[in-house]
């Protein structure tokens, strides 16, 4: 395969520039591996930093990063909070800047891969892709603009519907304009085949949200444990359920108030160890106030993560069971199952499939027949299931999700896309 020339498109996620041990997400990851490749790739991303809700300090706008690797920010006012006004307008501007910048460009890219959301640069960039007849695969991760309504009362959502209609009409258009569509889920890539009615085709792709292993030195392990330690969160003394991630409503946590609550009714000593932080963090904090057993201990780096699930006897991915999520897997499944926990999890649809089939955790839940202490009663007083969950997860992890899998995958079908531009 010839030296292609890859743009990636991602405004919502770390990037090589960032301070910091950033966790590498879909942008970073997939740069790297067509780098790896021989390729050369021009990201494309956000001055604004969504995580730190910052603006990247940076002097030019295009940075190399090396001789295969270009990152190129699009400037936007910021906004404060991941649903409201301020996001909506923020994302305009970025696509209206993205348009005036694409316009100088003469040379469109061999190939392009896009990511969705946010609607708005989508559109723009894989139209101006189109007419320049360059192939390029729409990266779906969100059910923009579906998932906005979730967030208004349900008398109020068929108003709402009608009020984003256009967005509707812009996100439909775009997913049809694209080459082929890529998600994380079979449900989740079907879904956007029906909610565009565009016809599957072959360039259509399923590509997990996983991560490399093995980035951690023993060094920093070591200090990651030491660090645990000073917490007051030691080996495996006692059961700990650990959460890693945004504090958002995404998620149900009163069957983690009610579990905290019932263990220390019962005199049982069992953790729960609560990482990351969000808009939702100071709501979580007075849910739990006056339970010794549920500790904040605020974002984490990867050897916090890999210490602390080396303590720990399970994941817990408490998402409400929404249709975002119902036809989806989460990065934070993958995460557990690459860390050999248990996952606890009450979702249905493709993580209860994982769960069933492959037998690698326990879902609680009204339509479970489980309540989560339930749940982790039973992962406490047998070790053999623990330990069998724990087994399933690695190997699941490696023989589905693992890195290098994903990855090389993806760049081999990128390449194969980049064959569509001369038809």
């Amino acid at each position: 395969m010839n030296t292609l020339n890859v743009w990636i498109l991602q405004t919502g996620e770390p990037l090589h520039i960032d301070k910091g041990n950033p966790r590498p997400m879909r942008a970073m990851n997939l740069a790297d591996s067509l780098v790896k490749a021989g390729h050369k790739v021009v990201l494309w991303s956000a001055a604004f930093n969504h995580q730190e809700k910052q603006q990247r300090r940076c002097v030019k706008q295009d940075i190399k990063i090396s001789s295969h690797l270009e990152i190129r920010l699009i400037q936007s006012p910021g906004y404060k909070r991941n649903i409201g006004v301020g996001r909506i307008l923020d994302h305009v501007i970025m696509a209206v800047n993205l348009m005036n910048r694409l316009n100088s460009e003469k040379v469109p890219p061999d190939v392009a891969f896009i990511g969705y959301p946010p609607i708005e640069v989508a559109a723009v960039m894989i139209h101006w892709l189109a007419k320049r007849s360059s192939p390029c695969i729409l990266d779906i991760k969100d059910q923009w603009p579906i998932l906005f309504i979730n967030e208004f009362p349900t008398i109020l959502q068929p108003l709402v519907k009608i009020l984003l209609s256009p967005y509707y009409y812009v996100a439909k258009r775009t997913m049809r304009e694209a080459t082929g569509l890529s998600s994380m889920a079979e449900s989740f890539l079907l879904w956007a085949i029906s909610f565009s009615g565009r016809l599957p085709n072959k360039m259509d792709r399923v590509a997990a949200l996983t991560t490399p292993q093995g980035l951690v030195s023993i060094k920093d392990l070591e200090s990651a444990r030491r660090w645990w330690d000073e917490q007051g969160i030691r080996s495996m003394l006692e059961p700990r359920i650990c959460f890693i991630g945004s504090h958002s409503p995404a998620f149900d946590i009163n069957p983690i108030y009610e579990a905290a609550q019932y263990f220390i009714s019962k005199g049982i000593s069992c953790e729960f160890v609560i990482c990351g932080g969000g808009r939702s963090s100071d709501e979580w904090r007075n849910m739990m106030n006056g339970l010794p057993n549920v500790i904040f201990v605020g974002w984490i780096d990867r050897a916090q993560i890999e210490s602390l699930a080396e303590r720990s006897t399970a994941a817990i991915a408490p998402y409400h069971n929404f249709e975002n999520f119902i036809k989806n897997i989460p990065n934070k499944i993958i995460d557990a199952l690459s860390l050999g926990l248990p996952i606890l999890s009450p979702l249905q649809g493709e993580v209860a499939h994982l769960i069933n089939k492959y037998n690698i955790g326990l879902r609680y839940g009204t339509d479970s027949g489980k309540s989560l202490f339930q749940c982790i009663e039973l992962l406490i007083s047998d070790a053999s299931l623990r330990n069998n969950f724990s087994a399933n997860a690695l190997k699941l992890y490696r023989e589905e999700f693992s890195y290098d899998k994903v990855y090389n995958g993806l760049v081999k079908h990128i390449e194969v896309l980049s064959q569509n531009k001369q038809k």
